[in-house]
């Protein structure tokens, strides 16, 4: 399975590639650069339930963290409310992702999991064939996640806005909530890549996807800040500049690679951990779909 040749070597020699992984994510990026906007834009098309569905689910989280605002505040407030922290935190959730149309965003995986290993692909053909291979699992995780996470959004809603008395109980089990929480992102970095990469059922799938976020929990805790700082650091600039531009923007920027950069990313540092403990021997993909492409 050969990588996509930036240099060439002498028949007789043996190519070695010695690039940090720095310069390989920063010469994929100069390289993938207008195919990441247009992979970005067809999986939005392909991904509009989640985006509706990210839209009820801001509204409903200023209700519960924001009432004030929501009976008191003028239509004006309540939308900057919503622009500058509710939705660029679905942003951020379907990124990772977590609120997701599952067959898109296994196609999506695949694509990045390629360009982070630098091999060829066909955009949309690739795209279309791993929605439809991963149609029933991608739509079972759907499911499960946006369960999961309605259900963990509510719970820190409640644990944190109970008061009683002196009680140390409620602080630690709203703690205790921000962990499950937080191990529930670090197990969605997992769930597609090993979807569109290995023949796994579905309780594998969580039960791996667990451990990694146990195992990698340093790791994925730097690949969620990376991603963070790439969903909600641009709107620092609106912070500072408090203009309508900058938040067009922002805005922008989310429609071009709101997702195929954080997708980039975590496919860029998740990939090699769980290959390396499902697959050593053969860390890339499909040796038929590669013979293909070349």
């Amino acid at each position: 399975m050969a990588q996509e040749k930036i240099f060439e070597a002498a028949p007789e020699e043996q190519l070695e590639d010695d690039r940090s992984g720095l310069k390989i994510f920063s010469q994929v990026l100069v390289r993938k650069f207008w195919k990441l906007i247009s992979i970005n834009l067809m999986y939005l098309l392909c991904n509009l339930p989640a985006v509706l569905v990210s839209l009820v689910i801001s509204a409903y989280m200023v209700q519960l963290f924001l009432p004030n605002i929501v009976n008191t505040g003028t239509q004006t407030d309540i939308l900057a409310v919503l622009f500058m922290s509710a939705f660029p935190i679905m942003m951020l959730l379907m990124a990772i992702p977590v609120v997701s149309v599952g067959p898109a965003q296994a196609g999506l995986t695949y694509l990045m999991r390629c360009f982070s290993y630098e091999l060829p692909v066909f955009s949309w053909m690739d795209f279309k064939e791993k929605m439809k291979e991963n149609l029933k699992q991608g739509l079972a995780v759907t499911f499960i996640n946006l369960f999961i996470i309605v259900f963990l959004i509510i719970d820190l809603y409640l644990y944190s806005s109970l008061k009683v008395g002196s009680s140390i109980l409620f602080p630690i089990a709203n703690g205790l909530s921000i962990v499950v929480f937080a191990i529930f992102l670090m197990m969605c970095l997992y769930l597609y890549p090993m979807m569109v990469s290995y023949s796994l059922r579905l309780k594998d799938l969580y039960k791996n996807a667990f451990l990694f976020a146990f195992a990698k929990f340093i790791p994925n805790l730097l690949v969620l800040i990376l991603c963070g700082l790439l969903i909600i650091g641009p709107l620092l600039i609106v912070q500072l500049t408090a203009t309508i531009l900058s938040l067009l923007i922002v805005y922008v920027y989310y429609l071009l690679l709101g997702f195929t950069l954080p997708g980039l990313v975590i496919n860029f540092f998740i990939n090699p951990t769980i290959d390396k403990y499902l697959r050593p021997a053969q860390p890339v993909v499909e040796e038929s779909k590669v013979e293909r492409e070349s």
